[in-house]
């Protein structure tokens, strides 16, 4: 099956310094988890180019480790990198399409998140999309 996830939204970031919070390892270590209060900064390996691979390892306050890899599929600084996505214990093997636009003040984060496996891992990465971009906005 091919589920999905998108999720939007607007920051007051100018495009480049975005571009950097998605594809610098130390950036991406401070808001990469779906939340910033029930989990440790993220251990973060990137090499943003088409074919160089990434991994996250996301610490839960209890010690607990999600770890999700992958490699990139496309990389179009500043506009979109597409990358594989698979959670480290499982067999699922998405793919996340990050599109970043300028708006007036800021910039637009759409985040697809497709090939997903079933409508509840599709929610649940819509969720942890969700918590990763509010993230974002305590980086200030």
């Amino acid at each position: 099956m091919n589920f999905h996830a998108e999720v939007e939204r607007v920051f007051s970031i100018d495009r480049p310094t975005m571009w950097t919070l998605w594809t610098d390892e130390e950036h991406a270590a401070r808001w990469l988890r779906p939340s910033i209060t029930e989990f440790e900064p993220t251990i973060a390996s990137i090499d943003p180019r088409p074919s160089g691979a990434y991994r996250f390892e996301m610490i839960g306050k209890d010690g607990s480790v999600r770890a999700v890899s992958g490699q990139f599929v496309e990389v179009d600084e500043p506009r979109r990198l597409v990358f594989t996505w698979s959670w480290e214990d499982s067999e699922e093997e998405s793919l996340v399409e990050v599109m970043l636009s300028e708006v007036r003040d800021g910039t637009k984060v759409r985040i697809s998140h497709t090939r997903l496996d079933s409508q509840e891992s599709a929610e649940q990465h819509e969720d942890g999309w969700v918590g990763c971009l509010a993230s974002i906005t305590h980086l200030a």
